[in-house]
């Protein structure tokens, strides 16, 4: 939300960018059971990853630290969570008591959307099959995660360095 306190568009659009991601999240978590996407799924997840991408764009014009550091702990979280998908993947661990939080905390984080591309990219495209495929699936999300993190956290000290002295072009300082 703006300094006034009324809600503009692009806080309208974050919103229901929200709610498709939760939406997105659920339904790629049940179709990645049995592989069964449909057209409809593949359309519902290209608008999601556009949404995504407008919703970075436009994160990177955002002078407000806080909503940068909520961001960019959000993408250290999912990070994490791809991270232990890939020892759990590639150690062959037997973490049973860690999968059902897992599982539920992933639908707020972009995995599940992610493990559809993967699936797509590296198991229908590339052709990769067995356990291989599993460990590349998690690199390429945990690679995508982190190298979101590096942006938030990025954009997050520069929005607060603006905070901090003011605008940081140079040649945007006061004349006397």
């Amino acid at each position: 939300m703006g300094d006034n306190r009324k809600w503009s568009a692009a806080d309208f659009a974050a919103l229901l960018w929200v709610a498709l991601h939760l939406y997105t999240s659920v339904r790629s978590f049940f179709e990645g059971w049995y592989y069964t996407y449909t057209a409809w799924s593949w359309a519902l997840l290209g608008i999601w990853l556009l949404g995504l991408l407008a919703l970075d764009a436009r994160l990177y014009v955002s002078e407000r630290p806080g909503l940068l550091r909520l961001v960019k702990w959000y993408w250290a979280f999912s990070a994490a969570l791809a991270a232990g998908g890939l020892m759990v993947s590639t150690l062959s661990l037997s973490l049973e008591w860690a999968m059902t939080p897992g599982m539920i905390c992933a639908l707020l984080t972009p995995l599940y959307q992610f493990m559809a591309f993967a699936w797509l990219l590296f198991d229908e495209l590339a052709g990769l099959r067995g356990s291989l495929r599993f460990g590349v699936w998690w690199s390429a999300m945990l690679a995508f995660c982190l190298i979101h993190f590096v942006y938030f956290a990025w954009l997050h000290r520069r929005a607060k360095r603006r905070g901090d002295h003011g605008p940081v072009d140079p040649g945007t300082g006061t004349m006397e």
